[in-house]
């Protein structure tokens, strides 16, 4: 078996809108570049992961990062057209994950894959059980991605439908992404040395 990571990737100036009002468009630049470097490295850390593709519409350069184009007609479009390149490569199974998992490491990433090779589907929820935040399948793809609002319930109704058993997976690093500005605060506290920029935007903020 083959176990491959898909990683969605918005362009810089597109992602994390929602912070709009708490950071600079170059803090969230940088925000964004250094939450998948750390989805890179949690993927690069995890024995189950035999190699990393990237989906997306921008330049990238990443090394052992196989980088595939997005067609630009929405993410779940993005993913299916990532997954179905990668079964014609003869990879098997598919680990998506979002790129904005700031607290994600290598163990996590196992034992994700570990609980989607007993039934070969997995899910893991974000940190309000609503949203999706990392998705094992088996390959060839016989499933519609839900991605978007509620999509951890569209997921688990896809699933259903098509008569798959779905194992959840509850863990604090993938279920952990960043949206809002108490996210940056918790980030923050979790993690100061990389985060550090992020001390005196919040602060501007609350002074604002």
């Amino acid at each position: 078996m083959s176990c491959w990571a898909l990683v969605a990737l918005k362009a810089p100036a597109a992602a994390k809108g929602r912070l709009a009002e708490t950071l600079t468009a170059a803090e969230r630049s940088q925000l964004v570049g250094l939450m998948f470097d750390n989805v890179l490295h949690a993927l690069r850390q995890a024995r189950s992961i035999d190699g990393i593709a990237v989906v997306t519409a921008e330049p990238l350069q990443a090394e052992g990062v196989t980088v595939l184009d997005d067609p630009g007609l929405g993410l779940n479009e993005a993913l299916t057209h990532a997954a179905c390149e990668l079964a014609t490569r003869g990879i098997s199974e598919l680990l998506l994950l979002h790129a904005d998992l700031p607290l994600v490491n290598g163990a996590e990433i196992d034992t994700m894959v570990a609980a989607g090779r007993r039934s070969g589907l997995a899910i893991a929820p974000d940190k309000l059980g609503q949203g999706t935040n990392a998705l094992f399948i088996t390959l060839p793809l016989q499933f519609t991605f839900r991605f978007g609002p509620r999509s951890f319930e569209h997921h688990l109704a896809e699933a259903a439908l098509r008569q798959r058993e779905a194992t959840p997976v509850m863990l604090p690093g993938l279920a952990f992404d960043v949206d809002e500005p108490q996210d940056l605060a918790r980030l923050l506290a979790e993690d100061d040395a990389d985060y550090g920029f992020l001390g005196p935007a919040l602060d501007r903020s609350r002074s604002a």
